[in-house]
Parts: C-alpha cells; sequence; structure tokens
C-alpha cells in the first residue's frame, strides 16, 4: 500500500474506481482547489462522511471537465474515481492552500479477484430482466466487485461495506444479496398490470 499527501475535499459521496458525478462548487477553499486541478493538474480525494463524521475511507478523483462556470465564481464540475484510501492524518488545511488536506494510504485495487460464478449468474439475470445493453461486453469479462458494484448502483452504505470486507467471500455475499433484493424487486413489477397485483 502506498503513503501520499493529498488535497481532501470531505462530502457524503463514495465512489468506486471508474464511478463518475457532477459537484457544484461554490465554497471559496474548493474554488482554489478546483482551479489547481486545472492548472497543476491534481488529483484529490473525497473523505467519505455520514451526518458530517468521517469514516476514515475515500476515493481518490480527478477532475474529467468544467461544465461550467457561474458568473459568481462557483463551478459545476465532473469527475472519476480512479482508486480507494484510508486517511492516515487529517489536515484542515493543506500548507499554505485554503482547502484541507491529509495523509492517506493508497488500497491496491488490483488485488480484487473476480466475483463468483453466482454473482455473475445473478447479474446476467439482472441486466436480461432491465434489457440492458450498456455493459454487453463486460459479461464475458473477469469483473470484481467493484465493477459490479458499479454496474448495479449499489447505494452508498453498500459501497462501503464492500470495501470494508475482508475477504472475497463477504464482498459476494453483499453483491448477491443486493442481486436478490433487485430480483425481488422486478419480479414484483413483472406481476403488475394497470398498478394492481396479478395473483
Amino acid at each position: 500500500m502506498q503513503k501520499t499527501l493529498l488535497a481532501l475535499f470531505p462530502l457524503q459521496v463514495f465512489l468506486l474506481p471508474g464511478e463518475k458525478t457532477k459537484l457544484h462548487i461554490f465554497e471559496e477553499r474548493y474554488r482554489q482547489l478546483v482551479e489547481d486541478c486545472e492548472n497543476i493538474p491534481l488529483s484529490f480525494g473525497i473523505p467519505y462522511t455520514v451526518n458530517g463524521a468521517a469514516v476514515g475511507v475515500g476515493s481518490l478523483v480527478r477532475l474529467q471537465r468544467i461544465i461550467k462556470r457561474h458568473p459568481n465564481g462557483s463551478f459545476d464540475i465532473e469527475i472519476e474515481a480512479t482508486q480507494l484510501f484510508k486517511v492516515d492524518k487529517f489536515y484542515h488545511r493543506l500548507e499554505d492552500k485554503l482547502y484541507p488536506g491529509g495523509e492517506v494510504t493508497l488500497f491496491d485495487d488490483h488485488s480484487i479477484a473476480p466475483v463468483s460464478d453466482a454473482v455473475m449468474h445473478a447479474l446476467s439475470l439482472h441486466l436480461k430482466f432491465m434489457d440492458n445493453i450498456k455493459f454487453p461486453e463486460l459479461i464475458s469479462t473477469d469483473l470484481t466487485a467493484y465493477d459490479v458494484a458499479r454496474i448495479i448502483r449499489l447505494g452508498e452504505e453498500d459501497k462501503l461495506k464492500l470495501v470494508l470486507a475482508t475477504t472475497e467471500e463477504n464482498r459476494n455475499k453483499i453483491l448477491l444479496t443486493n442481486l436478490k433484493f433487485l430480483a425481488l424487486i422486478e419480479n414484483q413489477r413483472g406481476s403488475m398490470v394497470g398498478g394492481l397485483f396479478l395473483n
């Protein structure tokens, strides 16, 4: 695991590698961070927070693009997660910058093994039901737990559980639980006609 110093932007957002999202940046300190990302360029970390409290892990992200610059100096941006990290030490200001920073340990995402056959089977059924053709090439490859989580749009809390799971077996269980829940919802939808359940 690699240790490094990062600019940090704590948010109630938890992204897995490959996931993208859009942010509206209005605080002066984070406007400075976006400008540094443009000019240096620079990646930064988003420590995941729940109700204002940091949970100790986060996502390393890079600025994909500035979508819009507003007259009041705020930005709309798109970011993409590239890696995960554990926060070792948090600083309210990073050296002479306005924004926070911290010492972090980057996770080795390459150590994540492909998901089980049971997860792949459940995912295939889910995508067939959804008539989802966005990810056809992925079904024939060795997907990791993070890939599957991204495809099924796993919720923030379950993504955190996935990252903190200590074994591949536990990761597979988390994914199977979510896929079974999705299948239940899909079956209920299939049993409805005109808003009424068939029996």
